[in-house]
């Protein structure tokens, strides 16, 4: 089987709303695209085949990131929308996907929880989790100093580490002074912890990666091993699954790409070039 790869992108670009009809425009056209692409980065990864919210209030396949950022619409709207969607439950924002600021939607932040694997934390990142554990809510330079790590790129590795393991969260911004405000995933999403444990691990892989499918269309497992951050053998293994199922499908090659790909059925199917999301 064989993809033409501008099917592929034309799929994206409906589906990642890559074209000036479908950009976003504010926050509630922010958390309706989270429905249709629930787990995406926040900015940077467009380059790697990711879809990205900066990306989608762009409207355009290609941007180009603003030097004077502080200034431009789509920038403070998803500066905007990493509050808000938090705020009003829609959203889950951290460092997750590619290890970068990430938006999950909130229906799904169960499963990620159930799928991801446990990660071994470092010293610094278990005693800023255990610090927050604690103590509750903190901000950067307190907690700094409660979890005793005062070089502060110590202490950001840290965080993003914590972050990425799904330990720690930001609860609020502070702006007089500016600052971030931490505390574990249990302060926000106590509910979403207990469901997950309901949650068989493999089923919940299994979910997350069909999902990362039907928003690619079309990958390679290694691909995917590397915007969730597991080992490669988990995708395969899940893939496996899915393909036995023939919910998705292998060995399509891309015109242009080496190697086989694997992705959604119906994107081979003539004619079909637009999303369906389920």
């Amino acid at each position: 089987m064989h993809l033409r790869a501008e099917d592929l992108e034309a799929y994206r670009d409906r589906l990642w709303c890559r074209l000036p009809s479908l950009r976003i425009h504010d926050e509630d056209e922010a958390a309706a695209y989270l429905q249709r692409v629930p787990m995406c980065l926040a900015f940077g990864g467009y380059a790697l085949g990711v879809p990205t919210m900066w990306v989608a209030a762009c409207g355009v396949r290609n941007p180009v990131f603003p030097r004077h950022s502080h200034h431009d619409a789509a920038v403070g709207l998803v500066w905007r929308a990493k509050e808000t969607l938090v705020h009003s439950g829609a959203a889950y924002y951290g460092r997750l996907f590619l290890n970068r600021p990430s938006f999950v939607a909130r229906s799904w932040l169960a499963t990620v929880l159930a799928g991801y694997p446990p990660v071994k934390l470092s010293q610094e990142a278990q005693a800023v989790s255990q610090t927050l554990k604690e103590s509750g809510p903190l901000p950067t330079r307190e907690l700094g100093i409660r979890s005793g790590i005062c070089d502060r790129r110590v202490l950001t590795k840290a965080l993003e580490e914590a972050q990425t393991g799904l330990r720690v969260t930001k609860v609020e911004e502070r702006s007089d002074p500016f600052t971030y405000v931490w505390g574990t995933l249990s302060t926000l999403y106590a509910q979403e912890i207990d469901q997950a444990k309901e949650i068989p691990q493999c089923v919940a892989q299994r979910k997350i990666v069909a999902l990362w499918l039907n928003s690619l269309g079309f990958t390679q497992a290694g691909r995917l091993a590397r915007i969730l951050g597991w080992d490669e053998r988990i995708v395969r293994n899940a893939l496996a699954d899915l393909v036995a199922s023939k919910t998705v499908v292998d060995e399509v090659s891309l015109e242009g790409a080496r190697g086989f790909w694997v992705g959604i059925p119906r994107l081979l199917d003539e004619g079909i070039t637009g999303p369906a999301v389920e």
